[in-house]
């Protein structure tokens, strides 16, 4: 009864009111606030939606019997299922949909009502004051609008924040650059690589002045804060993990201490499942607040693990900053990308071989894409200019972020027959952020340096 008060009248009070709550509503009032939500939540999807009622059903699940994810056992939610029936999840009419790509390539689809959006506006506008958004700032909302969420959701914080803003989309950082001035803009909002092209063009110029730096869609490098900050003369920079699936940010940094994420159990559930010896597992979560299609148990394919809580004081679970991904899907050089994009680029160039490997790694904080392919041709210059013209033909917004800078691209050749060294061959290696022991299997050995874009 508490939580449908609470949510009755939570409409159209401000961000700091909720932020105030975040901050001090005790862990045993939050932790039973969360419980009744999801149950109301469960009810709610086995009554509505003809996913959850098939699915339910199959499992042998009672929805008014389920009290807390336990009683949900082995059941799961999954992208495979929102790429291929998206709209059997639905409950109600939505109002929008968002898209995300899927390690198959096909798109996953995520409905919102209008009423969401302005909840997930007030969540994230909350989270912004807490990351140390002002009244007085000025922000330059750099996210990407595009078919994704993240512009259209920060578009929607500022709104419920009452920031001077300018909805700049994920356009040439230059084209920010020159308008920082202009407008008076001291706080930034992007995703890492576009943010570090950003601070390229000020290194260039002598420097620049920013309080903080919000960036959001992928890790950002460590290595890159501490260059970031000398750079805007100590601009504060802080991270927030979320996805279209999530709508809101799952999590963020709403102190000084970066070391992971504060996660929002205001608006979600979450779990670590199929965790190994260290506490890593998959997180999975549940929407709380969500009526439009809700997500039960849904798998993010993220690694990560809950860490003791933070010295800050907040009495919310955190989360490491994500140690990898359970499937393929890398989100590097400023989006989603996956093994099936590198084979419709490669098919069409003549002379190579079935095998390829993609390799993600950094430079200092210079994001590199490497392309490994085998042939026996010796024009490597114009393979890889062939290589560029079938991408930029099949996957524009790819080459776009090329073209900004965003990250480089190299090619490196090899003999037929020398890439894969086992039964199995991972199409994409994500070497940027950590160097465990699922890197060190991908060998390099013999990688020479390949062209520069």
């Amino acid at each position: 009864m508490l939580t449908r008060l609470i949510d009755k009248f939570s409409g159209g009070v401000s961000p700091d009111t909720v932020a105030a709550v975040y901050r001090n509503t005790p862990t045993w009032l939050a932790d039973r606030m969360s419980l009744e939500r999801f149950r109301r939540t469960v009810r709610w999807a086995g009554r509505h939606s003809p996913f959850y009622r098939k699915a339910f059903a199959e499992h042998g699940i009672r929805p008014q019997k389920v009290n807390s994810p336990a009683d949900l056992k082995d059941f799961y939610t999954t992208p495979d299922d929102l790429a291929a029936q998206a709209e059997e999840f639905l409950c109600r009419p939505a109002s929008i949909v968002f898209e995300s790509s899927g390690t198959s390539g096909r798109n996953k689809r995520v409905y919102f009502s209008r009423e969401e959006l302005d909840s997930m506006g007030q969540s994230m506008g909350a989270g912004l004051k807490m990351m140390g958004v002002a009244p007085e700032d000025r922000v330059a909302n750099a996210l990407d609008f595009s078919i994704w969420i993240p512009g259209m959701l920060g578009h929607y914080s500022l709104m419920n924040s009452g920031n001077f803003c300018m909805a700049f989309g994920k356009v040439d950082p230059v084209e920010v650059y020159r308008r920082l001035k202009q407008y008076d803009f001291n706080v930034i909002m992007g995703e890492p690589t576009w943010l570090i092209r950003l601070t390229e063009l000020a290194e260039r110029d002598g420097g620049g002045t920013l309080k903080l730096m919000i960036g959001g869609a992928e890790e950002m490098p460590s290595e890159a804060v501490a260059w970031i900050k000398r750079v805007w003369n100590g601009a504060t920079v802080k991270m927030c993990y979320g996805s279209v699936e999530q709508g809101v940010a799952i999590a963020f940094q709403p102190c000084g201490h970066h070391e992971g994420y504060h996660l929002d159990m205001v608006d979600f559930l979450p779990e670590i499942v199929e965790p190994d010896a260290q506490g890593y597992g998959e997180l999975i979560f549940t929407t709380l607040r969500r009526s439009t299609m809700p997500l039960i148990r849904y798998r993010s394919r993220d690694v990560t693990r809950f860490m003791p809580q933070c010295p800050c004081g907040l009495r919310v679970p955190r989360i490491e900053r994500l140690r990898g991904r359970r499937d393929e899907l890398i989100v590097a050089s400023g989006g989603n990308l996956y093994p099936l994009m590198f084979e419709n680029i490669l098919r069409p160039i003549p002379g190579l071989g079935l095998d390829f490997q993609v390799i993600f790694k950094l430079e200092g904080v210079r994001e590199v894409m490497e392309i490994n392919v085998e042939t026996t041709r010796c024009d490597e210059e114009t393979i890889f200019e062939q290589i560029k013209q079938s991408a930029s033909d099949l996957y524009p917004d790819l080459m776009k972020n090329l073209a900004l800078g965003i990250f480089q691209m190299r090619l490196r050749t090899r003999p037929p027959g020398t890439i894969r060294s086992g039964r199995k061959l991972k199409r994409l290696v994500d070497r940027r952020h950590f160097a465990g022991p699922a890197a060190a299997e991908e060998s390099e050995e013999g990688v020479a340096d390949g062209q520069l874009v």
